[in-house]
């Protein structure tokens, strides 16, 4: 005989704790609450919903550039954080805006709940060797080591049409979705080789081989923004203008 009373199926509640996190954005929820989106070391991006968040004994956790232990607990796309540990360390000013950038980069190309851990490490690496020499070196070398992580960059030292190494006496032009094409020196774009190869033993002293990493890194993440703007490229262009 068919049970007339079907078995009912309560789902467990999903807990995680001490989990290895970075955040990467806050925002307000509804009075007192904040919506963390997180960076963790096991689960990726995921967002949690801090309650009472602002006014914490925590509160002082609740930014970006700290590393986390952090708890949390549920089952949909928005966990609710249990817990959150850590030691609070200040930020230089003028590192600030470039690693808003960074995590706004992880935000847009990292797919949510897929753990990337050479990406966390290589985020966490960057965090923790910051100095007073911080700068575009080392911006430019993150954003090119996240696209080969991500699958994004062409082996920069070929020739995308002969597989050859990059020659020093010739030029090139860029295609994001290739690599570097042969060209002649007068076609608009056209790139010395030897620029690609200093660029490739990242020999950054030479102003020309900054420019270059710039124009490649901007073309691959633009090219695989498919349209989508970077907050934090519209507010560094705004301070610019009014320096």
């Amino acid at each position: 005989m068919n049970n007339p009373w079907p078995l009912l199926v309560i789902p467990m509640q999903i807990r995680v704790t001490d989990q290895p996190a970075y955040i990467l954005h806050r925002r307000d929820w509804q009075n007192s609450s904040l919506i963390l989106d997180l960076f963790t070391l096991d689960h990726g991006c995921i967002s949690v919903l801090a309650r009472g968040g602002k006014q914490s004994k925590s509160v002082a956790l609740f930014q970006p550039f700290i590393h986390l232990l952090i708890s949390w607990a549920g089952r949909s796309d928005l966990k609710t954080l249990v817990s959150i540990d850590g030691r609070s360390a200040p930020v230089d000013e003028k590192q600030y805006l470039p690693l808003l950038y960074v995590n706004e980069l992880l935000n847009a190309f990292l797919p949510r709940q897929d753990a990337h851990p050479e990406i966390f490490n290589l985020y966490r690496e960057l965090l923790t060797n910051l100095d007073c020499h911080f700068g575009e070196k080392q911006l430019r070398e993150f954003e090119r080591s996240l696209m080969k992580m991500l699958g994004y960059l062409p082996d920069t030292s070929l020739n995308a049409g002969s597989g050859e190494l990059i020659a020093s006496n010739d030029y090139y032009q860029f295609l994001a979705s290739s690599g570097f094409v042969p060209c002649a020196e007068k076609d608009q774009n056209a790139i010395a080789g030897r620029t690609i190869i200093a660029w490739n033993q990242k020999q950054y002293e030479d102003r020309q081989v900054l420019h270059l990493a710039k124009t490649i890194m901007r073309c691959i993440i633009d090219f695989n923004l498919h349209g989508k703007r970077l907050k934090s490229r519209d507010i560094y262009h705004q301070i610019k203008s009014r320096v």
